[in-house]
C-alpha cells in the first residue's frame, strides 16, 4: 500500500474551494475501463461496519486485471451466514487477484467477479451470496481537543490495511477527520495513550486522531449509540440488474477535501519559524477555542505548556490583532503571514511589535514546507530542567503580599506576586507553588484576605485576576500545599474581575468555600469548589464585607463582620431553594475592624473592634450568643487576633503593640518589638512561637519562652538595582533604589552585612581577586568598600559632572572601566584596594549617548560598550582604538549576560530578553521582559523549556556563586530569585 505524499499548496496562490464540492458526485471508473488517477492520493470517504472498501492501484494489479480470464469461476453455493471469509475456488491457470482489493461484505463477491471480467467474454451465472464475513473492527474517531466534534465511525479491515503507515494514511483521507493543524500522525485512547500498532486497536472503541500531543477534552458525543449505521458505514451501491451483463459500478461519496484557505503562522517567540496552516471555513469552533486548540496544537513546540490567545496578520506597513473569524476571513484578501502569540507574550508584544518593521517578513518569499516531523521536535543534543532554588526576601508593604500563614507546626506561607513560597523554618528549605500565571490579586490595595488555609485539611486557595481580549476574569486555584499539585480551578462570572476575600469551611467533610468579590463586596458566594458551583448568595446590609467565615464548627451559620455590623445567617439546606432560616444582628454597631479568630474546637470566636477590645461568641441552644467581653486589652484598633492554643489569644495593633491574653484566668501579659524591624504586618503560630512579618520586609521569629528575636528572612524595603558575584564563593550583592547595599550568605539564606550608601547607587562591581566591591553613583563618585568587613575604604571622585551608569574589572583585575551618563569612559589601572590610577588616555566619546552596559573580552583585549537604542563600540586595547571591522559575535566575552552579545540567538529573541547567558554551544538561557526564562536549543533558535516565574518582569539576570545557578532581580520588586539549571546531555 502507498503513503500519500503531503503537498502543501503554494504560497502565492490561495486555495480556493468550491463550496459546493462536497455535494458533488464522483464516478468510480469501471474495471474494465482505462484507468485514470482521479484523486488517486484520496481514498474513499465512507465505509462498511466490517471491511474498508478502499481500492489502491498499482502498476503490476492493473495490468493483473486488465488480463483476460479464461475459465469462470467455480460456483457457491448460498450461505445464510458465515464466521470466516469464504472463498471462491479457481483454476490453477487463472491469473492472481491483487491482494491490494478491499471488498463489503455485501459485494465481496462482487466485485472479485468485476476483477476477473474480460470486458468482451461474458461469465458464468454465479449464485447470490446473501452474507459473507470479513476479518474487521468498528472504530470511532474524534479530532483532538474538538469537544464538538460528533465522532466518525469507520470499519477498518485488518486483511488488507496491514501496517500501521498504512492506517494513518487511511485515516488522513476520511474527510471528516481532516485536522487544520496537519496531517494525522498520532492516534490516543480517550485518556492519553498512545497507541502503535494495529493489534492494540479494540473493537468497538473511541479513540482520538491527532498532528500532535494530546489534548484532553470532554467529548460531548462520547456516551452517543455505537450504531453500526453510523457515518463511516459504506454507502450501499447501485443493484446490478443482470448477473451476466454488468454496467460500471456508481460509487456514491462527498468529496474529500475540505473548503480552507492556507496561510503562515510565525511563533511569536521565535519570529523567523513557521508553520503552515489550513483554515476550514466551515468550522463551528469559536474563535477563541480555535486559537486555544488548532492553533496551540501547531505551535505547541514552540510555546512548551502554554496556549495560544492572540493573533496578529502581518500587512506591509503594520501589524492587526485578530479577534473573530469574520476579520480573519477578510485579512486572507490581502496577506497570508500571521503571528501567534501566547497571554504572556500579548502584554510583551504592545511595545515590541510596533519596533518591528512589518514589511521584512515579505522581504524574501516563503517556500511551502512540511511542517516539523516529530523526530525534529523531539531530537534534542542537550536538554535541561529549570527550577526555583531560593527566594531572597518578603515585601511585607504590599497588603496582598504581607499575609504570613501556618500550614503545620514548622511551616509557614507567604507571597511574593505571583509565587507561594512554603518555608519550613527549622530545616530552612523552601517550596513553591508557581501555577499561578499572573500576580496574585495585583489590584488590591486593602484586600484583607485573598488567599486561604483549610483548618483539616492540606488545602490552599488563591486567586488571580487575568487579563483576556480587554476583559479581566478570576480565577481561583485550589491546591494542596503537600504535593503542590492544583486539584481543580474556579471561574464564574459571578467572581468578577477581584476577589476580596477568601475562607473555607470550618468542618473537615464538606468542600464549601465563602468567596467575596470586590466588584460586588457587599455580596457572600456560598460555592462547591469540588464541583465549582455556586450554591447560594447572601447579601449583607454593608457596602463592604472585611471578612466572612462559616462559625461555629456548622456549615450551617456564617458570620459577616463589617464596621457597622456584626451578623449571624443561618441557612436551611433541607429547604429547596436554599433559604435563610435565621438572621441574627450583634446590638453593638459601627465599631468592628474585621479581625476574628476561632477557639474551642473552631466552636467559639473572638472579634475585635476599634476600642481595643474583644467579644467572644459562643453557640448557645442553637443560637449565637455574646458570651463575654474584654475591654481595652490594647490601645486603638485591634488588626490581628492569633490563637495561640484553645485558652491562649495574641492580640495586636498597627504600633507594634502585642498583648498575649489567657481567656480563663484573665491574664495579659505584653509582648515587645523592637522600632528597628519597622511596623508589624502579619501574625501566625508556630509551635516554636511567634512569626512575625514587619513593614521593613523582615521575617522574625519570636520564642515563648525566649526573649530572643531570631530574623528568618530579610529584604529590601525598595526594588531591586543590581546584583553582582563571583563564582566558587559564599556570598552575592544586592543593592536597591533604598540605597542599601545587602551581602547575601548563599549558604546560610542570611544578610551578613548591610551598609546604606550616602548616595543613590546607579551600579555595583565585584574584583575578581581583591576583597573589594565598587559603587557607582549619581553624584559622579566611586565608593569603595571592603567586602569582608563591610568597611568603607576609599572614594573616588570624577572631575566630569555627570552620572556613573556603569563599572566593570577586567578579567585579570587590573583595569577598571567606568561607564558614563553623557557617553564618556574613563579607564583606571588598579593598583591596590584603595589605589586606582586613571588612564590619560582612557577617555571615549560616543555622540553624547548614556552608556548602559560595559563587557570585557575574555583576554582583556576587548572593552564593548553598548549605549542607549543598542548602539555599541568595540575598543581594542591597550591602544585604545575603535575596532570597526570585528563583529561583537566572534569576539569571546567574559560573564556575558547581554543578550545582543550572544551569537546563538535571533534578534527577535534579542528584543524580547534583558538578560542572556550561554550554558553550552547548543543552549542558551534568556531571562525574558514578561518575566519567563527561556531555554533556547541555538541549533534551531527554539525554545525548548519554558520557567514561568510569576514575579513580573525580569530586570537583570546574572551566573550565582554555586554551578549551574543563576540569580534574577524582579522590576519593581525587593526579591532576588535563585534559580537552578540541570543540564542533561
Amino acid at each position: 500500500m502507498h503513503a500519500v505524499q503531503y503537498m502543501p499548496k503554494s504560497t502565492i496562490e490561495i486555495s480556493k474551494i468550491d463550496e459546493n464540492d462536497e455535494h458533488q458526485l464522483e464516478s468510480r471508473p469501471s474495471l474494465s475501463e482505462p484507468w485514470h488517477p482521479i484523486h488517486s492520493d484520496r481514498l474513499p470517504s465512507s465505509f462498511d461496519d466490517r471491511a474498508s472498501p478502499v481500492k489502491i492501484y498499482n502498476d503490476e494489479e492493473r495490468s493483473q486485471e486488465s488480463k483476460s480470464v479464461e475459465e469462470p469461476v467455480q460456483e457457491v453455493k448460498p450461505v445464510e451466514k458465515l464466521k470466516q471469509i469464504t472463498r471462491i475456488s479457481k483454476p490453477k491457470d487463472s491469473k492472481k487477484l491483487s491482494s491490494s482489493t478491499a471488498s463489503t461484505e455485501d459485494e465481496s463477491a462482487l466485485l472479485k467477479l468485476n476483477s476477473l471480467r474480460k470486458p468482451s467474454q461474458a461469465i458464468s451465472t454465479i449464485p447470490s451470496i446473501d452474507r459473507r464475513g470479513v476479518k474487521g473492527i468498528l472504530l470511532r474517531f474524534f479530532r483532538n481537543g474538538d469537544d464538538y466534534h460528533p465522532g466518525t465511525v469507520i470499519a477498518i479491515n485488518e486483511l488488507e490495511i496491514k501496517s500501521w503507515e498504512a492506517f494513518l494514511n487511511f485515516l488522513n483521507q476520511h474527510p471528516k477527520l481532516i485536522l487544520s493543524s496537519g496531517a494525522i500522525q498520532y492516534v490516543y485512547t480517550l485518556d492519553g495513550q498512545q497507541i502503535r500498532s494495529m493489534n492494540k486497536l479494540e473493537n468497538r472503541q473511541s479513540y482520538v486522531v491527532a498532528a500532535g500531543p494530546f489534548t484532553r477534552t470532554n467529548y460531548r458525543s462520547i456516551n452517543d449509540a455505537f450504531n453500526d449505521d453510523s457515518n463511516g458505514r459504506t454507502n450501499k451501491r447501485n443493484p446490478v440488474p443482470n448477473s451476466t451483463k454488468r454496467s460500471s459500478v456508481v460509487t456514491e461519496r462527498r468529496s474529500s477535501t475540505i473548503t480552507g484557505d492556507q496561510f503562515y503562522i510565525f511563533p511569536y517567540s521565535c519570529l523567523d519559524m513557521y508553520e503552515i496552516m489550513i483554515l476550514n471555513r466551515n468550522s463551528a469552533a469559536k474563535f477563541d477555542s480555535w486559537l486555544n486548540k488548532e492553533v496551540t496544537s501547531l505551535l505547541y513546540h514552540y510555546i512548551d505548556d502554554d496556549i495560544i490567545t492572540h493573533l496578529f496578520a502581518i500587512t506591509k506597513s503594520t501589524f492587526i490583532e485578530i479577534k473573530s473569524f469574520s476579520q480573519l476571513f477578510n485579512t486572507l484578501k490581502i496577506t497570508d503571514r500571521f503571528i501567534g502569540c501566547s497571554e504572556a507574550e500579548f502584554q510583551h508584544s504592545q511595545q515590541n511589535l510596533p519596533a518591528i518593521v512589518a514589511g521584512g517578513f515579505f522581504n524574501s518569499t516563503i517556500s511551502p514546507k512540511n511542517p516539523l516531523s516529530e523526530f525534529q521536535r523531539s531530537t534534542l543534543k542537550q536538554d535541561a530542567k529549570l527550577s526555583i532554588s531560593w527566594i531572597y526576601g518578603y515585601d511585607g508593604a504590599k497588603e496582598q503580599t504581607k499575609t504570613l500563614y501556618n500550614l503545620s507546626d514548622n511551616e509557614i506561607l507567604y507571597v511574593i506576586n505571583a509565587v507561594c513560597i512554603l518555608y519550613e523554618i527549622d530545616l530552612k528549605q523552601q517550596r513553591f507553588y508557581t501555577k499561578h500565571n499572573n500576580t496574585i490579586n495585583w489590584q488590591v490595595t486593602d484586600a484583607r484576605c485573598f488567599l486561604t488555609t483549610h483548618q483539616y485539611h492540606p488545602l490552599v486557595a488563591s486567586s488571580e485576576t487575568i487579563s483576556s481580549n480587554d476583559r479581566l476574569y478570576v480565577l481561583i486555584h485550589i491546591w494542596d500545599h503537600v504535593k503542590l499539585e492544583t486539584i481543580t480551578k474556579l471561574c464564574k462570572e459571578q467572581f468578577g474581575s477581584e476577589i476580596f476575600l477568601l475562607s473555607f469551611s470550618t468542618k473537615s467533610d464538606d468542600n464549601f468555600i465563602l468567596i467575596v468579590s470586590r466588584d460586588k463586596p457587599e455580596i457572600i458566594l456560598v460555592t462547591d469548589w469540588k464541583h465549582n458551583e455556586i450554591i447560594y448568595s447572601i447579601t449583607s446590609k454593608s457596602d463592604k464585607i472585611l471578612s466572612t467565615y462559616f462559625a461555629f464548627n456548622t456549615n450551617q451559620w456564617i458570620t459577616c463582620i463589617s464596621q457597622q455590623y456584626l451578623t449571624f445567617y443561618r441557612i436551611d439546606w433541607n429547604s429547596k431553594p436554599l433559604k435563610i432560616a435565621e438572621e441574627q444582628e450583634s446590638n453593638v454597631q459601627n465599631i468592628y475592624t474585621g479581625a476574628i479568630a476561632f477557639f474551642n474546637a473552631s466552636k467559639s470566636l473572638i472579634v475585635g473592634d476599634k476600642v481595643g477590645s474583644a467579644h467572644i461568641w459562643c453557640l448557645t441552644d442553637n443560637k449565637p450568643r455574646l458570651s463575654a467581653v474584654k475591654k481595652s486589652i490594647i490601645e486603638n484598633d485591634v488588626t490581628m487576633i492569633v490563637s495561640i492554643n484553645e485558652e491562649s489569644f495574641l492580640l495586636a495593633n498597627g504600633q507594634n503593640q502585642m498583648k498575649l491574653w489567657h481567656v480563663r484566668s484573665n491574664a495579659i501579659a505584653d509582648i515587645s518589638l523592637d522600632d528597628i524591624y519597622g511596623s508589624i504586618q502579619s501574625i501566625c503560630s508556630i509551635h516554636q512561637g511567634l512569626v512575625i512579618g514587619t513593614k521593613s520586609n523582615y521575617i522574625l521569629l519570636k520564642e515563648f519562652n525566649r526573649n530572643f528575636i531570631d530574623i528568618l528572612m530579610q529584604g529590601h524595603t525598595g526594588p531591586s538595582a543590581y546584583i553582582c558575584s563571583n563564582k566558587n564563593t559564599d556570598s552575592f550583592f544586592f543593592t536597591s533604589s533604598d540605597r542599601y547595599l545587602y551581602k547575601w550568605n548563599t549558604r546560610t539564606k542570611l544578610v551578613e552585612w548591610s551598609i546604606r550608601s550616602p548616595q543613590l547607587i546607579s551600579c555595583v562591581a565585584l574584583h575578581p581577586q581583591r576583597n573589594i566591591i565598587i559603587l557607582g553613583t549619581e553624584a559622579s563618585k566611586l565608593l569603595i568598600y571592603d567586602t569582608l568587613s563591610s568597611c568603607y575604604i576609599t572614594t573616588i571622585l570624577l572631575r566630569i559632572n555627570t552620572g556613573v551608569k556603569a563599572v566593570r574589572f577586567s578579567p585579570d583585575g587590573g583595569d577598571l572601566a567606568v561607564g558614563l551618563k553623557n557617553g564618556m569612559i574613563c579607564l583606571f589601572e588598579v593598583l591596590g584596594n584603595g589605589e586606582f590610577n586613571l588612564r590619560t588616555n582612557g577617555n571615549f566619546q560616543n555622540n553624547n549617548l548614556p552608556v548602559i552596559d560595559m563587557i570585557w573580552s575574555v583576554d582583556s583585549s576587548y572593552l564593548l560598550a553598548i549605549y542607549n537604542g543598542d548602539n555599541y563600540n568595540v575598543w581594542s586595547m591597550p591602544s585604545f582604538d575603535v575596532v570597526r571591522e570585528q563583529n561583537i559575535k566572534n569576539i569571546s566575552w567574559h560573564q556575558m549576560t547581554n543578550p545582543m552579545v550572544c551569537n546563538l540567538i535571533d534578534k527577535s529573541i534579542v528584543e524580547m530578553c534583558t538578560s542572556a547567558i550561554v550554558l553550552s554551544s547548543n543552549l542558551v538561557i534568556c531571562a525574558g521582559k514578561d518575566g519567563q526564562i527561556r531555554l533556547f536549543q541555538s541549533s534551531n533558535k527554539r525554545n525548548i523549556r519554558t520557567l514561568q516565574v510569576g514575579l513580573g518582569s525580569i530586570q537583570s539576570m546574572i551566573p550565582s556563586t554555586g554551578s549551574n545557578s543563576y540569580l534574577l532581580s524582579i522590576n519593581n520588586n525587593p526579591a532576588i530569585v535563585e534559580i537552578q539549571v540541570n543540564i542533561e546531555s
